[in-house]
């Protein structure tokens, strides 16, 4: 399920797979690999999972070729529970001064986890769009990661 509210994207997911197994595999860059990038592959994850550490996530676009670049800095980290990190694109100019901030909260629901994702700070509306599709993309991915599916093609 997915909301949007001005320039805030909010997205919520059930995941059948304990909190501790969700939150590694959304912050740790062996799993990240497999999930990020929606159309692409990620080739570059390179992680200093530390607050004020940095993130750089290299991603490839098959039918474009298009080359992708998140990078942002971890602001809060309380594993199993909350990370929250800033997001910004490199060598976009949709992007120039823009910083997002994306919180993801991993909520124990029994042996499921429900993952709650906030991210604000969009440089424009169809921006806020295409990371609602992009993000609903890679959950799909790593519920397939989880559950030991192929992913998706995006």
């Amino acid at each position: 399920m997915t909301t949007t509210e001005s320039d805030t994207l909010n997205l919520t997911r059930l995941f059948k797979a304990p909190r501790e197994r969700v939150f590694a595999a959304f912050t740790t860059p062996q799993y990240m690999d497999q999930w990020f990038g929606c159309g692409g592959k990620t080739t570059t994850c390179t992680t200093d999972f530390r607050v004020g550490g940095s993130y750089r996530l290299v991603t490839h676009a098959p039918e474009s070729g298009e080359t992708f670049i998140v990078t942002g800095v971890y602001r809060e980290i309380t594993p199993p529970a909350k990370v929250v990190f800033t997001w910004t694109y490199e060598g976009d100019e949709d992007w120039a001064g823009c910083e997002s901030v994306v919180s993801v909260e991993f909520i124990a629901s029994g042996d499921q986890t429900e993952l709650r994702l906030t991210q604000s700070g969009f440089p424009s509306v169809e921006s806020r769009g295409n990371h609602s599709q992009g993000w609903n993309t890679c959950m799909d991915k790593m519920d397939a990661l989880l559950m030991g599916r192929p992913a998706p093609a995006c």
